[in-house]
């Protein structure tokens, strides 16, 4: 028998009870409070939250779902919530779980889901997932980001990346709007784009670009040309306002009319303008959305493409008259060639036969008494010489080394050689004549030789200093060779001699009486070095930065009809720099020129005295001017 419990007992029990009493009432506060605060965090919790039972059937959503994708907790509680589930995706989510391991409780996915109004959205889906004992799916709790916009905004940027990036690329002014048109159609999800531009002396829109689903929808809307009021994008060039229509009215003329002409239904379309600086070109399209309507960043998007657009629209139209341009220039360049080339050779006959009559005139005139012919003739030799070294400049410009005229000639001569010399020989007695006339006719219509030769140049250059000497031994200027031996040179004799002779007979010219020029050679990097400087006026900065163009002196009255070679200020054709400059291109040296004006010569219209002992006595430092041209060839290699 069990003895009774002691009232101490009894009461000690009753204060346990107590405790535990108020212990498990304290939990049952903390759980209400709990639960209260997961609710309230579901409730503020911006993104989307269901939760789904063991059956799959909705228990609980927030209010963000019903926000972002229209459906109410009394609308879906107890139900499978399918609803908001695109067709093909309602078997995804059981699927995926289906397929996770045991272990593994979360799940991520990238899907879509339908708003109340069949709107699809892009989202990332989060789900946990409470298994049981048998680890088996209890419930779910999904959590969901939309990222619609966040996608869309990316694929915006990229594709206009991709724009900024290829337009450059297209120097077609179609296929740089082929290009964008195939990316506005990807990008807007619509079953076509086109670029339309308007023709602004018929008033007319042509298809620059069209792209569609259907090829022979293609085909049929780039053979149309719509008049300004025949569609809306007539309206748009007009008000320069963009316009969106997510629907077109069946019954409207203007839209019978366009879809009967270009043989397909436009059921929506945006438009917007393609706007220059100065007007509105034309337009840009985008018809047919294939999922939802257009929205205002539909427009945004077309609306920059647009700019974007437009502007190199306007780019490849200067381009193109650029091209354009350029091919006429080009046309008239070699016009202008072949004319020169052609007066160039036309010089030398008549130039041969003038110089043949004036050394028969000249013997024939020695026999006379009188002498007061002499300056007559030195006169018509020295113009003669002067025609003679235009035509060999042109020659050198031009660069044309064969000519038809030399074998035409040629056959007559060796046709008719025996007659021409028996005829010659009777009339003046002279033997071996055809030969010499066989020579005059190489040295008329031959080409020059260009061959590349190995040239010692300091040895080239004292030679030819050596020859040209007798030339200036009139003038009173000294001549200071500082020839070092130097590495050999490719380069042609031709060339090279004009070279040499032409800039140390510029330096003699332009240096007065009483001065020097320096002439040196040396190696310098890989080549070598030929400078002649001058003790000379100098030339202005204007003069400096046209002397190389041709045709250009500086002097603005003296040439060689009014002085000698080598005279000082005799001035030139202009065309002997020209001619250098042309020849460092051809033969890859190069060449440039420093030069100081004399501080006496302020204006190009100032004449130099020609003597440097005429400015000794004046006041003021000596005469200061000086031209140095320097001319690295490069070296010979085998």
């Amino acid at each position: 028998m069990t003895a009774r419990p002691t009232y101490e007992q009894l009461e000690e029990q009753i204060r346990t009870l107590e405790k535990e009493a108020d212990f498990r009432l304290s939990l049952g506060e903390q759980d209400k409070t709990a639960r209260k605060n997961y609710n309230r965090f579901l409730k503020f919790l911006p993104y989307p939250v269901l939760i789904r039972d063991k059956n799959g059937l909705v228990s609980y959503l927030n209010p963000a779902f019903t926000h972002t994708f229209g459906w109410t907790l009394e609308e879906l509680k107890g139900k499978k919530g399918r609803q908001y589930v695109p067709g093909p995706l309602r078997e995804e989510l059981t699927q995926k779980i289906t397929g996770l391991p045991p272990h593994k409780n979360v799940l991520k996915l990238n899907t879509k889901r339908l708003t109340r109004e069949g709107k699809i959205l892009n989202v990332i889906m989060r789900v946990g997932i409470e298994r049981d004992e048998k680890n088996k799916p209890t419930s779910k709790i999904i959590v969901l980001r939309d990222v619609t916009m966040e996608r869309r905004i990316n694929r915006n940027r990229s594709a206009m990346n991709r724009i900024s990036q290829v337009l450059p690329q297209y120097p077609e002014l179609e296929k740089i709007m082929q290009y964008v048109s195939v990316e506005i159609k990807e990008l807007l999800g619509t079953e076509g784009a086109n670029v339309i531009l308007l023709d602004q002396i018929q008033k007319e829109f042509y298809f620059l670009s069209v792209v569609h689903d259907d090829p022979g929808t293609m085909e049929r809307i780039k053979k149309i040309r719509f008049p300004m009021d025949e569609l809306i994008a007539g309206q748009v060039v007009k008000t320069g306002q963009p316009v969106m229509m997510t629907s077109l009215p069946d019954n409207h003329p203007l839209h019978q009319n366009r879809d009967k002409k270009i043989g397909h239904k436009v059921r929506n379309v945006m438009v917007v303008p393609l706007r220059t600086k100065e007007r509105i070109i034309g337009v840009i399209t985008a018809d047919n959305k294939k999922e939802g309507d257009f929205d205002k960043t539909d427009l945004e998007i077309l609306n920059t493409i647009a700019a974007t657009v437009a502007l190199s629209i306007e780019n490849a139209g200067v381009s193109e008259e650029l091209r354009k341009a350029n091919e006429e220039l080009k046309g008239l360049n070699a016009a202008k060639d072949k004319m020169i080339s052609h007066l160039s050779h036309e010089l030398k006959t008549p130039v041969a036969i003038l110089l043949s009559s004036f050394k028969v005139l000249s013997k024939k005139l020695a026999l006379l008494p009188e002498k007061n012919w002499e300056s007559i003739l030195e006169r018509i030799h020295r113009n003669l010489d002067r025609i003679i070294g235009i035509e060999d400049e042109v020659y050198d410009i031009v660069e044309k080394k064969s000519f038809v005229h030399k074998n035409l000639f040629s056959l007559i001569f060796e046709q008719c050689e025996d007659t021409i010399e028996a005829l010659i020989a009777e009339e003046i007695g002279e033997k071996g004549v055809i030969s010499k006339v066989r020579k005059k006719l190489d040295d008329i219509f031959s080409s020059r030789d260009l061959v590349v030769q190995q040239i010692y140049l300091n040895q080239f250059v004292e030679n030819r200093v050596e020859k040209i000497a007798p030339l200036f031994a009139h003038r009173d200027v000294n001549t200071d060779l500082r020839l070092k031996s130097s590495a050999p040179i490719a380069m042609p004799l031709d060339p090279l001699e004009k070279i040499i002779d032409g800039l140390i007979r510029n330096a003699v010219e332009n240096t007065p009486d009483g001065g020097r020029i320096v002439i040196l050679v040396h190696n310098k990097g890989k080549g070598v070095e030929f400078i002649v400087q001058d003790q000379g006026v100098g030339l202005t900065f204007e003069a400096q930065k046209r002397i190389f163009e041709g045709f250009f002196t500086p002097q603005a009255t003296l040439n060689y009809s009014s002085k000698r070679p080598y005279d000082f200020g005799a001035g030139g054709k202009g065309a002997d720099l020209l001619r250098m400059k042309i020849f460092s291109e051809r033969h890859h040296f190069k060449i440039k020129m420093t030069s100081k004006r004399c501080w006496r010569l302020t204006k190009d219209t100032d004449i130099c005295p020609g003597s440097i002992q005429a400015c000794t006595g004046k006041t003021g430092p000596q005469c200061d001017g000086n031209t140095t041209v320097s001319v690295v060839f490069p070296f010979f290699t085998s």
